[in-house]
């Protein structure tokens, strides 16, 4: 039965310890990158691991392809929350300097603590210039460079890509994994190289099996996605690689497949390889990934709240478009009324002058011209009165798409608070 379904069975210490022994580590993109949020002890110490196992380390095309393209997006991103945990502590010494309101501080208390922003404050903006410096002279990017030096896989061509683009089309659809978390990823795109962005996990699966086939070793591929289109993923717990990746993986290489995110990956290398590391920088790789997760989760909420706003924002105006058509019908209603109102009115006098004309046969060769008008304007006044009618029935018509969309304007409304309070609440 385990050979059936080995995805669905834990695999033994022993059993563990033997791939470890044995075979590849292939590294994701996002592992790299968070090279640039570790600690300067913690990047070193994680490169230390990574250098004692140096020759079976491997890194698919496409990671380094996805470190690439993100490099310069993250480091900008570190250099923002420099930019932000001090411009919380300068707003922070602002309030409790001010000695007319609450929180009161007394002053002897606040020269100390004044020196201590100071401090603070001086040592994160060095940091975020040596963060800064790094657009330039990224002693990181040279590390990383070194340590896969011929250790970093071909590019597929144009034309694998484009199979692999086709097959990923179908396994999205059928929610095979790993990557059809991404499908709602640059669906309009006609730019190739957006296209594989959707696709980039099941290239970089593609390209870690090909490996296998390859040198003939099982892969230990190290990744912080958190998605469960990798992982399976039980009342918010995570239990391992899905079976499917596993199961897949042994059917077209015959070896075998496992996968950690960096913390279990330390962890396992201090039991596996004899390496040391230190249980504070496993928490901070923990905390690190906590706070990624975290801000992928509000960035998730807060493009949701987005995408309602702009729902939101588009039936407002569209309600504002009907209303003014609205109006615009009010107004040639309002004219067309007053025409009715005179038409009316002209032909009653000109009724009674027909019956005036009718009542002297003196004057009965004057009574063809008077009929002939009066005939001309009851047909305008029957013309109006059908114009009125169709009018009428186009207003109505307006008032129920407002109302229609004004109760759909409140939903969004509703769903919109509903995310940003999500994106509150994520902690």
């Amino acid at each position: 039965m385990k050979e059936l379904f080995p995805g669905h069975f834990k695999e033994s210490k022993k059993d563990i310890k033997k791939i470890w022994d044995n075979c590849h580590f292939a590294f994701d993109a996002n592992i790299l990158l968070s090279l640039y949020r570790y600690s300067d002890s913690t990047r070193k110490e994680f490169i230390k691991v990574l250098t004692k196992i140096e020759d079976r380390i491997w890194l698919p095309h496409r990671s380094a392809e996805e470190y690439f393209n993100n490099r310069l997006s993250v480091i900008d991103k570190q250099e923002r929350s420099y930019d932000e945990t001090i411009k919380s502590i300068t707003s922070l010494e602002s309030d409790l300097q001010n000695a007319r309101q609450h929180p009161f501080v007394n002053q002897k208390l606040m020269r100390k603590a004044t020196g201590v922003f100071k401090e603070l404050c001086k040592e994160l903006e060095n940091n975020r210039s040596v963060h800064t410096d790094r657009i330039r002279n990224d002693e990181i990017q040279d590390s990383i460079a070194e340590l896969f030096n011929d250790k970093t896989g071909k590019p597929f061509d144009r034309e694998a890509l484009e199979k692999l683009l086709k097959d990923g089309e179908e396994r999205y659809k059928e929610k095979i994994p790993p990557g059809f978390k991404d499908g709602s990823k640059h669906q309009n795109s006609d730019v190739f190289n957006e296209k594989c962005k959707k696709y980039g996990d099941f290239i970089v699966w593609s390209q870690v099996i090909e490996k296998s086939i390859e040198i003939d070793k099982s892969i230990i591929f190290v990744t912080d996605d958190r998605k469960e289109d990798w992982w399976t993923i039980f009342k918010g717990k995570t239990l391992g690689p899905r079976p499917e990746l596993i199961n897949e993986f042994k059917e077209k290489t015959n070896n075998s497949f496992y996968m950690y995110q960096a913390d279990r990956f330390l962890e396992l290398a201090r039991e596996n390889l004899n390496q040391e590391v230190s249980e504070e920088i496993v928490k901070e790789i923990k905390e690190v990934r906590r706070r990624d997760y975290i801000a992928y989760k509000k960035n998730i909420e807060r493009q949701k709240a987005y995408k309602y706003s702009r729902h939101f924002n588009s039936i407002m105006k569209e309600i504002d478009n009907l209303k003014a058509h609205l109006m615009q019908l009010s107004e040639e209603k309002d004219l067309l009324l007053r025409k009715q109102v005179s038409l009316g009115e002209e032909r009653e006098q000109l009724q009674k002058h027909r019956e005036f004309l009718l009542s002297d046969s003196n004057r009965a060769v004057e009574l063809e011209p008077v009929m002939k008008h009066y005939y001309n304007v009851s047909d305008e006044h029957q013309r109006i009165q059908k114009e009125m009618k169709l009018l009428n029935s186009r207003s109505d018509e307006l008032q129920q798409k407002i109302k229609y969309l004004e109760n759909e304007s409140a939903k969004y409304m509703n769903d919109m608070g509903i995310y940003a309070d999500r994106y509150e609440t994520i902690r």
